[in-house]
């Protein structure tokens, strides 16, 4: 069944694709956005691991350089739902850590990671659990298709794809010029395994809230999740991110294995952990190693478009991975007004 045509088709329910779609429904615009995942946000994503235990296993922390989310995060901070979690994570190299000096407040909501989609998120048509394979353009009304898995079809006047660029090459690429194609091809993405594990005391010794982890033969990043929580009867979490790199190398690698491999490396260099339960999740798009020329694509001629944090390094928030998304999507929603 195919539903009515809106003036915007989003493939992609990330953060790039939900600041797009909440800009120009304030325009007036019909919007309807699709995501393949059970939640929106990307890996701006929060997991339950039971009862009132949450964890963040994506990203940690988000900062704020742009005045726009300055704005935004302020409005959080005061209703409550974003709070500033440190000023700079201590650094881990050759086995020793150096603490830094403060800098820019990092930011997590109390409640995960995901608020800040949800937040976003709040009166848009999103239909999730729908996992796009293919995209057509009728050639007479130039309208765009979106055909999941499962049949269902969705149509809009207008196509904007926030997704990773394997994925979005894999489903529209015959569709755009060969220089956006070939940026689109540029782009190299580290992966990231990533361990959850609920523990039954704290970290032993441990003053900081993460560790940055510099040169490490398997870690990118150790944090002490429920830090940022405020809710002392919670037991304690601890996240682990395999840096690129390694979780290259062990990409298609069991998950028991993984989880084994990664406990045993934080222990090396944060002592031995009880450990009450624990789990891994694979991001095979964690973060872009290499970006695309532009903050996003708009071709205005066939009314497609892209963005994400892909495209973070002509963003003016280069560098702050979840503003960058943000930013992408916004720029795109501007320019597709606009025209």
């Amino acid at each position: 069944m195919k539903l009515e045509t809106t003036d915007f088709l989003v493939v992609g329910a990330g953060l790039g694709g939900l600041a797009f779609a909440e800009d120009v429904v304030a325009q007036g615009a019909t919007v309807r956005l699709l995501d393949k995942g059970r939640g929106v946000g990307g890996r701006a994503a929060t997991r339950r691991l039971g009862g009132s235990v949450r964890a963040d296993h994506g990203a940690q922390y988000f900062t704020a350089r742009g005045e726009r989310f300055k704005k935004i995060v302020d409005q959080g901070i005061d209703d409550g739902w974003i709070a500033i979690w440190n000023r700079g994570l201590p650094l881990w190299k050759n086995g020793e850590i150096t603490h830094r000096p403060e800098g820019h407040p990092r930011y997590a909501p109390p409640g995960g990671m995901s608020d800040l989609p949800k937040q976003l998120a709040k009166g848009l048509d999103i239909t999730l659990s729908a996992a796009v394979n293919r995209i057509s353009r009728d050639e007479q009304t130039g309208d765009w298709t979106a055909h999941c898995a499962d049949d269902r079809l969705f149509t809009g006047k207008k196509l904007i794809l926030n997704l990773p660029p394997v994925q979005l090459l894999a489903i529209a690429g015959d569709f755009l010029p060969e220089e956006t194609r070939s940026g689109l091809q540029s782009i190299v993405f580290d992966p990231a395994w990533t361990l959850l594990a609920v523990l039954e005391k704290d970290v032993p010794g441990a003053d900081w809230p993460a560790l940055e982890f510099s040169e490490h033969p398997v870690l990118a990043l150790v944090s002490r999740d429920h830090t940022k929580r405020h809710n002392p009867s919670a037991p304690p979490v601890l996240i682990a991110h395999g840096n690129g790199s390694w979780s290259r190398d062990h990409l298609e690698e069991d998950p028991a294995v993984i989880q084994n491999l990664l406990l045993e490396a934080v222990q090396k260099e944060v002592g031995t952990l009880a450990v009450q339960s624990a789990q891994v999740h694979r991001w095979r798009y964690a973060q872009p190693a290499t970006f695309f020329p532009g903050a996003f694509f708009w071709h205005a001629d066939i009314g497609i478009g892209g963005c994400g944090d892909w495209c973070g390094k002509e963003t003016p928030v280069h560098g702050s991975k979840v503003e960058a998304a943000l930013e992408s999507g916004w720029m795109v929603g501007a320019e597709a007004v606009a025209r």
